[in-house]
């Protein structure tokens, strides 16, 4: 056996392992593309589509605030919710943040126990009725139980969390007034009045799901209306 006849053998050899190597890394480099491919189309989303409404709205409003700016995003729904619109009207307002980043954002404090029961995506609304017109929070819940456990806890100290939206005349004495109950379009639901019979604060629960919680009992009484026309999933 000649040396140059070794010498090509080893060649074609070294060769094919060479085409082995590249083979396998060509399949293994596909099963890779194809495989991570396949995860990001499959991945669970941990978080639902954020900044999207529960509810059709009668408008869509993309609000101009500045994220380093804690009070501009406050000011700018309170100048949304001045205007002047048709009773009944339901403007939703588009916020690329989850609940609890909004609340951190507006320095509004809620208990933990509601927002860890509560899902990332929520919803802002401006309720506009006779003469005066609401900011309406939609939460959906995990837990009924746990969410009214902690709405009836919060109350105490609920309109401290919303003072912002609410008129300082309206808020004089607050601390004196409690909560009642009342049935508003078939619904339990908690009012805070102060002593000129005006409504402050109103919250329930929608379908045991949604917390809906607005500035008066009007801007309540408007959420519950489309809850109940088309109820959310």
């Amino acid at each position: 056996m000649s040396e140059n006849f070794i010498k090509t053998n080893w060649v074609k050899i070294a060769l094919s392992a060479l085409a082995v190597l590249v083979a396998g890394g060509g399949i293994f480099g596909l099963f890779k593309y194809f495989t991570s491919e396949k995860e990001i189309g499959v991945e669970p989303k941990l978080i639902e589509e954020v900044g999207q409404p529960y509810l059709k709205a009668d408008l869509e409003k993309t609000l101009i605030f500045s994220p380093t700016d804690p009070g501009s995003v406050v000011k700018a729904i309170k100048k949304e919710i001045q205007k002047s619109k048709k009773s009944g009207a339901l403007h939703f307002f588009k916020l690329p943040y989850t609940l609890m980043g909004f609340l951190e954002l507006a320095e509004i404090k809620m208990p933990e126990s509601l927002i860890f029961n509560s899902h990332p995506s929520f919803n802002i609304y401006a309720a506009y009725h006779t003469g005066s017109s609401s900011v309406v929070f939609l939460i959906k819940t995990e837990n009924f139980e746990k969410a009214y456990g902690s709405l009836l806890a919060w109350e105490k100290d609920m309109w401290q969390s919303f003072s912002r939206f609410l008129d300082a005349e309206d808020i004089k004495n607050i601390n004196q007034f409690y909560f009642f109950d009342e049935i508003i379009k078939n619904h339990d639901a908690r009012i805070l009045k102060n002593a000129a019979n005006k409504s402050i604060l109103a919250y329930a629960i929608f379908n045991k799901q949604f917390v809906a919680t607005a500035t008066s009992r009007e801007g309540l009484s408007i959420i519950l209306q489309r809850l109940i026309a088309s109820p959310p999933r």
